[in-house]
């Protein structure tokens, strides 16, 4: 008897646990409206790191975040020095694709 009260109790403690980890997860930073405030040629890694957190994958100068539940993927150029020299955001379910490439190139031909 006594053990079967002691399992349930370390059960219910470990159930506890994994609900208060749960509802502790810090909201993911990667928000079109986090995204929208990257300013190329003048946003760090570390702002980036800051307003969207940290990336996925690196790949070099290239960070890259996915969200496949939400059929989202950025990817964050940089340069040597570290500043970010292109952005893109990829919202499959949105048909939402943001590339600062075309918007330099479009502000070009103007």
């Amino acid at each position: 008897m006594q053990v079967r009260v002691l399992s349930m109790c370390l059960l219910g403690g470990v159930a506890f646990l994994l609900l208060l980890a749960v509802g502790c997860a810090a909201p993911d930073k990667l928000t079109y409206g986090s995204f929208e405030r990257i300013r190329v040629d003048a946003a760090t890694r570390n702002d980036v790191r800051e307003l969207i957190g940290s990336p996925d994958n690196e790949l070099g100068e290239l960070w890259l975040y996915h969200r496949p539940d939400a059929h989202l993927e950025v990817m964050i150029d940089f340069d040597e020095g570290g500043r970010v020299t292109r952005k893109q955001w990829i919202d499959g379910l949105g048909e939402q694709w943001q590339d600062s490439r075309d918007e330099t190139r479009s502000a070009d031909q103007d």
